[in-house]
């Protein structure tokens, strides 16, 4: 068995698989401990032979993490990195380990399962969104504050600008309340940032034809405004196997 994690800025997700079937998953707090793990892993035994990790969060906690399994475990775990070229895929950037894995790994996978051009989306404690073409060529992406961050950056900059924390609303239209005035504004720079892409992708390549995918935490919150988008939940550790068991 492969325990898989995708160690993010907020929760640690993690995956426990057999072959191609899914045993279980779930998250974690990224301040909590990866001994929690041990009440879930237990009827496992010993059957886990591996330990694939996806993470963004440095050396501190991977480092606690690599402790907890092979005390635990007593299996090291497997790091994946961004690299030139992996599952069909040719990186993007001019450094490719500058691109963050978990970036990586989600473009790499979500280019397994397409088989064509798309416009991957990204929603979690930042906005990233990456092109890739129908030859499996990363041309590059965005990176923007995400929901949270954009949210927060408001009410800790300004002195009169507080929020009604209940509300969830995403609205295109112009807002009658601050609240609302604010999460329009918000909204509408998300969508701006997607058009943007999509732009810049018909400008790379007139006339292809390309998918639409969004992906983490938020992605619910923006699919109402493109219906024509697919939700893949679980991309980064999708792609671990990609990168630690069929690299090339």
């Amino acid at each position: 068995m492969i325990l898989e994690f995708d160690l993010g800025n907020t929760r640690f997700k993690w995956r426990l698989r057999r072959e191609r079937e899914i045993a279980s998953r779930g998250f974690l707090h990224a301040s909590g401990s990866f001994s929690e793990l041990e009440s879930i892993l237990e009827i496992y035994g010993r059957q886990i032979k591996r330990v694939w990790v996806a993470s963004v969060v440095g050396n501190t906690i991977e480092q606690s993490l690599s402790s907890w399994s092979e005390s635990y475990l007593s299996v090291t775990p497997e790091f994946a990195r961004s690299e030139s070229i992996c599952g069909g895929v040719t990186n993007g950037y001019d450094e490719p380990r500058q691109l963050g894995v978990d970036r990586w790994l989600s473009i790499v996978a979500c280019y397994q399962q397409t088989k064509k051009a798309f416009l991957l989306a990204t929603f979690g404690t930042a906005i990233t969104v990456d092109i890739v073409l129908e030859n499996g060529k990363h041309v590059g992406g965005f990176i923007a504050p995400g929901f949270s961050l954009m949210l927060d950056s408001l009410q800790q900059k300004t002195r009169q600008i507080i929020l009604d924390q209940h509300s969830e609303l995403l609205e295109l239209r112009p807002g009658t309340s601050t609240t609302e005035a604010v999460y329009a504004a918000v909204t509408a720079m998300l969508s701006g940032l997607v058009e943007n892409s999509v732009r810049q992708l018909q400008i790379i390549a007139p006339s292809i034809e390309f998918d639409v995918v969004f992906a983490g935490g938020d992605a619910q919150r923006a699919l109402p405004f493109y219906p024509q988008a697919q939700l893949k939940s679980e991309l980064v550790l999708d792609g671990l196997a990609y990168a630690l068991e069929n690299p090339k």
